[in-house]
């Protein structure tokens, strides 16, 4: 559908779409405004970590979607858009320790005693947040776009999550209320082609609050689509 936004004296047509899947917005001038859209899944890979953690390279993950986002391409093969969104971040360890905290102050601890010689002992530490997306995406080729997004997370909760088994028995102890950054940037590389956008983001600034946890920083890659 859409409908009409005025500047001025002149009226500018503005296309609302509610979709999961964003059509090219490079090939149409003006405004659009889409809904649940642009999701994204990427694997993350630690810059920087306390040698106990060990989260794996690339064996951890993020899950992200737009839930707001408002496109403007002033000319055909060029786009800005500014968009509202949800990520998780999922840090998997190989270390065997639970990933816990006393008042918020991150620590490791050995898993139980019942748990020694257990192979499946794991630990996660995750990471949820509201996004906030600035992107400029220009049309190189036919078939080929680059864009630039820089994105500002508000850390809202972060919890770990610690398993083992006895027997057949799962075991499962959780730690919340990590003190993290309430605010990081990250910095994002995509690479389109059609409808699905490839991309690389750099996190250069720790998730934790100086005083409460290690410097905790990645990268990942990834698609949008």
């Amino acid at each position: 559908m859409a409908v009409w936004a005025f500047a001025g004296l002149r009226a500018q047509e503005v296309n609302v779409e509610v979709s999961p899947v964003n059509e090219s917005v490079l090939e149409q001038e003006g405004f659009n405004v889409f809904f649940l859209n642009s999701m994204n899944f990427g694997f993350v890979s630690p810059l920087s970590q306390p040698d106990g953690m060990g989260a794996k390279h690339f064996g951890s993950y993020e899950l992200g979607v737009n839930v707001f986002e408002l496109s403007y391409t002033p000319v055909v093969g060029q786009n800005v858009s500014f968009a509202m969104g949800l990520a998780d971040r999922f840090f998997k360890t190989r270390h065997k320790s639970i990933i816990s905290n006393v008042a918020g102050y991150y620590l490791l601890e050995p898993f139980p005693a019942e748990a020694d010689g257990n192979r499946k002992r794991k630990s996660r530490l995750d990471v949820y947040s509201l996004n906030a997306t600035v992107g400029y995406k220009f049309k190189v080729s036919e078939q080929f776009n680059i864009g630039l997004d820089v994105i500002g997370n508000y850390n809202f909760g972060a919890k770990s999550v610690s398993k083992y088994k006895i027997g057949g028995d799962k075991k499962k102890i959780k730690h919340r209320h990590f003190k993290t950054q309430k605010f990081t940037p990250e910095y994002r590389i995509t690479f389109g082609f059609e409808d699905v956008d490839f991309y690389i983001k750099f996190a250069p600034h720790s998730l934790f609050q100086k005083e409460y946890g290690p410097k905790l920083t990645y990268m990942s890659i990834g698609f949008i689509f």
